[in-house]
């Protein structure tokens, strides 16, 4: 009886066995099922918001392979700054990205290497100059495979690495332009305050904290005064390079309902043809009536204009006492 139940336990250990045991099923050409790609280009875009110095930022990349089995050599894949990626991004994703500023970025290599055997490569750097992209506007910048040296496919969706990258101010390093030269070359209307106050247009540009240009808030004869919006616009009278705009409003908490909140910035050589240089929702306190607007990319502009959509208090009106440019 007991030769009989070691018998059946012993019957069941090789099925056992034999079950677990794995298959071999050779695959012809083994090495024809193996691709290269990128492993970040998996994570869609990759956004990077720098803050703006002279300074070289870094961010690494390489490349992988997988397949049936690994290769025994070692491979050599080549990468580039691919511009034309961009414009099959932005049809597929509806945006309108550019390639940054020449000379704001670069590859330390064009060229990694997986060694045989292994799955990835050495890491290989873009750099990117924040001073250099010349302004907070984002652009894309795609590296894409080129070649490698084993003449691998490459998988599907994984040869190109999109960086969105972009600049940001944590402090004004700019001096503001004198204005003394400046005078206005158009307005939407104004409100003569008398002398303390002033309310004309060139009071926005006349160095002084306290006077200010004030939209026309004395309603005519019919009941009606004009709204939203009111645009100031100044010459400077000489070409300059225009990185921003800084707008100061009437000091006091119970003046507050005036100042701008919704603005449209635009520049122009000639008085005449304007350009659109940003849009911005402001916001300002009782202890810092003033708000600064970088604009997305450094203009050269003898004019500019400022226009007010709306207001902090939802009224017709505003008020600046000064702005200034730098």
């Amino acid at each position: 009886m007991m030769k009989k139940k070691y018998f059946l336990l012993g019957s069941l250990l090789i099925l056992v066995f034999s079950a677990c045991k794995k298959a071999d099923y050779p695959i012809e050409d083994a090495s024809s099922y193996t691709k290269v790609f990128m492993q970040l280009a998996n994570n869609g875009v990759i956004e990077n918001k720098m803050a703006i110095e002279d300074s070289w930022q870094r961010f690494g990349f390489g490349a992988g392979c997988g397949g049936v089995e690994l290769l025994s050599q070692d491979i050599e894949i080549g990468f580039k700054i691919d511009e034309e990626a961009i414009a099959e991004y932005n049809q597929g994703n509806a945006t309108n990205y550019s390639l940054a500023p020449e000379g704001s970025f670069r590859l330390t290599e064009d060229k990694v290497t997986i060694p045989g055997g292994a799955t990835g490569s050495n890491t290989i750097y873009l750099e990117v100059n924040p001073f250099n992209l010349q302004g907070t506007k984002e652009y894309l910048i795609p590296i894409s495979i080129t070649s490698n040296s084993a003449n691998l496919p490459i998988t599907e969706g994984l040869g190109t690495t999109y960086y969105l990258v972009s600049g940001f101010y944590e402090n004004n390093p700019f001096e503001p332009y004198s204005q003394e030269n400046w005078t206005i070359h158009d307005y939407s209307d104004d409100e003569n305050d008398g002398a303390t106050t002033g309310g004309r247009a060139h009071h926005a540009i006349d160095g002084n904290i306290v006077t200010l240009w004030h939209s026309q808030w004395r309603k005519d004869e019919n009941g009606w005064r004009p709204g939203h919006p009111h645009f100031i616009a100044i010459d400077m009278h000489e070409t300059l390079t225009l990185h921003g705009i800084k707008i100061y409003g009437r000091v006091g908490s119970k003046y507050a309902y005036l100042f701008p909140k919704d603005v449209f910035v635009e520049t122009s050589m000639d008085g005449e043809n304007w350009t659109p240089a940003g849009t911005y929702t402001l916001t300002a306190s009782a202890d810092d009536t003033s708000a600064t607007m970088y604009f997305a990319k450094n203009v050269q502009a003898q004019y500019f204009k400022f226009t007010t959509l709306s207001s902090k208090g939802g009224g017709a009106t505003t008020a600046v006492t000064e702005i200034v440019a730098f």
